[in-house]
Parts: C-alpha cells; sequence; structure tokens
C-alpha cells in the first residue's frame, strides 16, 4: 500500500463507488488532506479508519 493515497484507491479498496468514498472523507471519518482539488489520504489515517470499525453501507 503506498504511502499517501487517492480518494479513488479508497473507493477500489473498501468495493464502494467514489461518491461514497468522498462523503467518507468529507464527513471526516477518514482524514485526509485537501492539495488544490485533490485529496489525499496518509496511510495511517485510512489504516486508522478501518481499526475504528465496520463501516456502514445504506
Amino acid at each position: 500500500m503506498p504511502f499517501v493515497l487517492t480518494v479513488g484507491d479508497i473507493a477500489d479498496t473498501l468495493a464502494i463507488g467514489r461518491n461514497k468514498a468522498y462523503d467518507l472523507v468529507n464527513s471526516g471519518r477518514i482524514k485526509a488532506l485537501k492539495l488544490g482539488n485533490h485529496y489525499r489520504i496518509p496511510r495511517e489515517n485510512f489504516i486508522s479508519f478501518l481499526k475504528d470499525g465496520v463501516m456502514t453501507i445504506a
């Protein structure tokens, strides 16, 4: 796994759509850095999200 992930990487890893992945980032459930118009998620933040619990998809 790379040190920094994109929203697309998160969507692919979790087998969810990009919109749902953006929702997770925008809600703060996955901590991300915004660089210009792009989000970058440090690997440690994604691992913390996975350890915090199971995601519920409505």
